[in-house]
Order: structure tokens, then sequence, then C-alpha cells
């Protein structure tokens, strides 16, 4: 996802206490209290010292003043948790008396309340929803942590806060921005990891990640989140930069919003989500389809009832030789079968076509 700042801050000091990127979209909000009369120069200063190993995306000071302490496209460390770290924009509230209930100063409350509206609006969160658990959109500190963080005040004002944040939300079209995707993967594609290459945080990859096949989740630029292995039984959730992977299955992914009625045999074939056939359609009949995908040139239907994939329609492949995507397509599969045609430049240079002759060559010899 392309992540940006919120556009309320006045303030800026970056700490050291983050890990970069994050690995999960945002969808949360974790507000804590700061158990201190601070501004946001203070709490700057606090989370610029390493030794604390702590830190917030926001903080607001007991003026009403907000700071950026750690992007969004980064993970702070907050709430004792990884996975909600990940997930979440943490934000730390300056009180305005020590001690319980610990609460907050109007202008304070004021800020909180704009700023969750202004990251709910640029990530897509519909609606500010607390569940008492980490299920919710709006989560604390003390689900993940020994703590009593958010003291009494913030608390009580849990439900308040929803409300007047989701009154802001309704009364505006909510149409979040789409992922910034790039033109070589789609979300869902299945690739290998190339030889000698790191995670885009710059560590060392496991031998046993290196040698599986991974299925992409979410990508932003030249940054590929991996998520499920080839075989399901694995999810790791780990970045890694484009130019280190190499495509082995392509999936293209489109929702119909009403459904499609089609069509079928009995003894259709049905397919799971990777791709394994999982059973067959009993009755003949039409039958709703309400997500098509295509992998490797055939186009597939998911079924409303939730039994899985059919196959929809065999597509055509046509190569255009001044279609430079479609060249380094080409010279990216003469690499993977061992042919030298140089650079993957969508270039069609005289060793892609030695390369190209070579292979045609030995499919020739292969068949003969």
């Amino acid at each position: 996802m392309g992540y940006t700042n919120s556009p309320l801050v006045s303030y800026t000091q970056i700490s050291p206490n983050r890990n970069s990127p994050r690995n999960q979209p945002i969808s949360k909000i974790t507000i804590h209290h700061m158990a201190g009369i601070m501004s946001v120069e203070q709490f700057g200063n606090l989370v610029a010292n390493p030794a604390r190993e702590m830190s917030a995306n926001y903080a607001i000071g007991n003026d009403g003043r907000i700071g950026l302490f750690c992007p969004e496209g980064d993970r702070s460390w907050c709430s004792s948790d990884a996975w909600n770290d990940n997930r979440s924009i943490t934000i730390e509230v300056s009180n305005n008396v020590y001690g319980e209930p610990w609460s907050i100063s109007n202008e304070a409350y004021e800020s909180l309340i704009k700023l969750c509206v202004d990251i709910c609006k640029r990530n897509g969160i519909s609606k500010l929803e607390f569940t008492g658990n980490k299920n919710g959109s709006l989560t604390y500190h003390y689900m993940f942590a020994a703590t009593a963080c958010p003291a009494t005040w913030i608390k009580n004002h849990t439900q308040e806060i929803c409300d007047k944040v989701n009154a802001q939300l309704s009364a505006v079209s909510f149409n979040p921005a789409p992922p910034v995707q790039n033109a070589q993967f789609n979300v869902g594609d299945l690739v290998k990891i190339n030889s000698g290459a790191r995670y885009y945080t710059g560590g060392a990859i496991p031998t046993w990640v290196s040698q599986s096949n991974w299925y992409i989740s979410s990508i932003n630029g030249d940054r590929a989140v991996l998520g499920k292995n080839e075989q399901g039984d694995k999810d790791i959730q780990s970045p890694i930069n484009i130019s280190n992977i190499t495509l082995v299955k392509q999936v293209i992914t489109t929702t119909t919003p009403t459904g499609t009625i089609k069509s079928f045999d009995k003894g259709t074939i049905i397919y799971d989500d990777n791709g394994t056939k999982s059973g067959v359609i009993d009755v003949a009949g039409k039958y709703t389809i309400i997500e098509e995908k295509t992998e490797n040139f055939v186009k597939y239907g998911k079924l409303k009832s939730g039994l899985g994939w059919v196959v929809l329609e065999r597509l055509k492949r046509t190569f255009d030789i001044n279609n430079k995507d479609n060249v380094k397509e080409l010279q990216m599969t003469l690499a993977n079968k061992g042919f030298d045609c140089g650079s993957a430049d969508g270039i069609m240079s005289d060793k892609t076509i030695n390369a190209m002759f070579q292979s045609l060559c030995e499919l020739w010899l292969q068949i003969k």
C-alpha cells in the first residue's frame, strides 16, 4: 500500500526505535496515555533515545499539537506486540493531571478525534470499532501486555471516541485510494526467490524460505510481501524487493459485484484456491460466479456456493515482438530454463533471438 502521513502534524522527530517497513496493511488504531504531562518536543526527546526501546507513530501534546515520530509506513514499538503494531497506527496522548483517572485536556481530546478521522480516511478504515479484544479496529495496550494503559479516563470515553470519529466518517464519501501496484506482478501471483536474495530490509533469508515458492499478499512499488507458501501450510508475511523474485504462476483476479450466471454440465471439475482438483459439479444447471481470475491463460470463476473454482474460458496467448513486457517475459522464461539471453530488458537483441532459437532446437530434438 502507498502510505502517507497526517497533514495535521506540526512537529516531526523520527525515532530510531521502529521497524521499516511495517509488514501488514494498516487496519487499526491504538490509543495510549503518556502517564505524564508532555509537549510533543518532550515526547520526541524521549523516543529519540535508543535505550528507551519505544516509540509511537504519533503523539499529542497537552496543548493539542500533533507530532510525528514514526512514519505510517513503519511499525512503531508501542504496544509490546509486533502483531498489533504492524497493523496499527499508535497514538500517545499527554495527560493534563498526574494520577487517576489520568485525564487529558480538551485540546488534546479534540486533536485525538481529528487525527483518528484522518487516519481512517487515508487508510481505508470505514469504521472505528471497539470489540474489547484485538479484533476491533480500535485496540488498547492492555490487550497485549500487563499494563493499565490507557488509564481510566480514556477507557471511559471509548464509546464516545468511536461515535465522534464514525459520525465524521459517515458524513463524507468514503473512497480510499487503491494500493500502488507493480505492472510486473499482481497480488496472488506465485513467485520464487532468486538466488542470493535478501529481505527488503536487508535481512538474510532462511534456506527453507528461499527453497519454497510463495504467493504475493501485497505490493507497493518495488516492495512485495510474501504471504502463504505454495502448499498453503505456512504464512511468513515478509517483504522483498521485486527484483529478487521470479514469476512462477500469474494470477489476475477480478470481482463481479452482482454475480454472473453461468451454465455448467454435470461432472465439471471444481478446483480449490491452489488450483488442485477438489471435486465435480453433481447437478447440471445454472450457477452464480462471484469472482474471476486468470492463471496461465485459463480464466476461472468462483462459485457463490463456496465449493471452489471452475474453468470459464481457455484464452489464446499472443506474443508481440514490439511489446517490451512480452519480450521481458520471454527473456525471464528463457533464463529460468537455463538459456543465456542477457538481461531481461525487454529488447529483442541478437542474444535473445539466439537463446530463443536454441530453446526451439532443444524442443524439436525432444519431440524427434
